[in-house]
């Protein structure tokens, strides 16, 4: 289910959400108590061999795909006897779903055998939920304002980073670096347990680099770990601590614990902390990676939080949210230093987003966009000229290709490909059937860019000579026309003859033709 499709539920009505992780399937049932908190009715967690099988051979076997659909069938029931609606229960799949060769049969698999739609996210897509989750810590915090926040999740196959200061989203970025990858490189090579310290700091030492040219408020820096093995690092050092705050941890604490775990056999570590064995597997290699990032750091504390990314689900769930607009924010801000990397016209840029913004709000009631849709906008508006870097003839193909590349931490793939599509027609021909990346979308798309472009078009002329000299734009909507008016008479023939070229997407969406006139 797409996030701009989510049915609408009755207020405090449970929801449930599952996600498909390297080790395990997760289901969480959830009762919202407003502005994002939400009571716990049940969580289940049953383990599986999905990540160990994609690091070993890039595919999920067929044994494991139907003990995945067993797993969900069960979860069905249980949903069942909460009064779930089945159709709206979000599936989520991770990284080692999405590496898998067989992604999709896996996927088609699943969805035919228990009818739940599943999404596998995108690489962006996972600090968006890390975000969320992270809403309540911060609510909380009355030092957030000053406040950096490092959230950090260890995975299987990936470790996901999000890194938040003064409140602002400053960085988000995956590492293909996984406790399942460490183990699975110990066992392919022969290495001993013993040297697992080497792996670890060999595997962390591009994350260490990446993190110190990207964090600068250490002062105030709270490193938060996330994830199975980080809850029992914290349940074993602070027995009192049942996961409902951050746990600080003194790192050099952590130290000892960490030195304590990789020194065991996996088949005693299991065994003496009553772990599954998947989860002794990974524990070592996952605190490892943890305490190498918090050294290089320069850390004296940690913070381990009994939320996790599943939260950020949970909170989407309960809140019936198409797109949460705190995030926009940030991916405005990536467009921003986007086109600047590019040296476009940021005076032309800033004028385009906010008419084409305006243009949005004011016919509203007829395209019926939701949030995110004004934001694909706004970001496109901000984006449409950058192509010119490349060259001027042909640039609004230039400025697509370039959005299609750049990564927007929180946006997958298909919205960064509208967001391309829109600025690819603020000028020349509207979308035609002969365009293969237009065509190549699903009906619906296609209509989510034409009513985008149509208004993005418009908002172009009406700066067509970069100078804004129109001043503060006024707009009659009338039934069929839309009459722009400057805030006083200027030379307005530029403006017209764009509106003649650039007018028609508008007029043949909204059904109106758009005038300039002066006051």
């Amino acid at each position: 289910m797409k996030r701009n499709e989510k049915k609408s539920l009755p207020v405090h009505a449970p929801v449930g959400v599952m996600d498909i992780g390297s080790t395990f399937i997760r289901m969480t049932i959830a009762e919202g108590k407003g502005e994002g908190a939400f009571t716990i009715l049940e969580r289940v967690v049953q383990s599986v061999a999905i990540g160990r099988e994609v690091v070993a051979s890039r595919r999920i076997s067929n044994a494991t795909i139907e003990k995945c659909v067993s797993i969900l069938r069960s979860y069905q029931n249980l949903l069942n006897e909460y009064g779930v609606p089945l159709e709206t229960v979000q599936v989520t799949a991770t990284a080692a779903v999405r590496e898998a060769e067989n992604c999709d049969a896996f996927i088609d698999r699943l969805s035919v055998a228990t009818g739940l739609r599943l999404n596998v996210l995108d690489i962006s897509e996972v600090g968006y939920y890390h975000h969320l989750a992270l809403q309540p810590v911060l609510a909380k915090d009355k030092k957030a304002d000053t406040a950096a926040y490092c959230v950090m999740e260890i995975g299987g196959l990936t470790t996901e980073v999000l890194y938040v200061d003064h409140r602002e989203i400053r960085f988000a970025q995956t590492y293909n670096n996984g406790s399942l990858r460490i183990r699975h490189q110990l066992q392919e090579s022969g290495i001993p347990d013993t040297r697992m310290t080497e792996m670890a700091e060999g595997r962390a030492k591009e994350m260490e680099l990446n993190l110190s040219q990207n964090i600068r408020n250490l002062d105030s820096l709270k490193l938060v770990l996330l994830g199975r093995e980080m809850r029992f690092a914290a349940s074993r050092i602070l027995a009192k601590w049942k996961g409902e705050r951050l746990a600080a941890i003194p790192v050099a604490t952590f130290a000892k614990l960490v030195q304590e775990v990789i020194a065991q056999p996996i088949d005693e570590l299991a065994r003496r902390e009553q772990l599954a064995y998947p989860d002794a597997e990974t524990l070592g290699p996952a605190l490892m990676i943890a305490l190498r990032i918090a050294k290089a750091l320069s850390l004296i504390t940690v913070y381990v939080g009994g939320m996790s990314f599943c939260d950020g689900l949970v909170i989407e769930a309960v809140e019936g949210l198409a797109w949460d607009p705190r995030m926009s924010h940030h991916i405005l801000r990536i467009a921003a230093e986007t086109g600047l990397k590019y040296r476009h016209d940021v005076r032309h840029a800033r004028q385009v987003a906010k008419l084409s913004t305006r243009l949005f709000d004011l016919v509203q009631a007829e395209h019926r966009g939701t949030p995110l849709h004004r934001l694909i906008l706004e970001v496109a508006a901000w984006l449409h000229d950058i192509g010119v870097f490349i060259n001027t003839r042909g640039h609004h193909k230039h400025s697509m290709y370039i959005i299609q590349h750049t990564e927007f931490p929180g946006l997958n793939a298909r919205v960064i490909n509208l967001i391309a599509l829109v600025a690819r027609y603020h000028r020349k021909a509207a979308p035609q059937p002969t365009h293969p990346d237009y065509m190549a979308l699903p009906h619906e798309d296609r209509l989510v860019v034409c009513k985008l472009a149509a208004l993005l078009r418009v908002a172009d002329a009406f700066d067509r000579v970069h100078d804004q000299s129109l001043g503060e734009i006024r707009f009659d909507l009338q039934d069929e026309i839309l009459t722009c008016i400057p805030a006083q008479p200027v030379d307005i023939s530029a403006e017209q003859l764009a509106l003649a070229e650039k007018g028609d997407l508008f007029e043949q969406i909204y059904g109106r033709r758009c005038l300039i006139r002066n006051p």
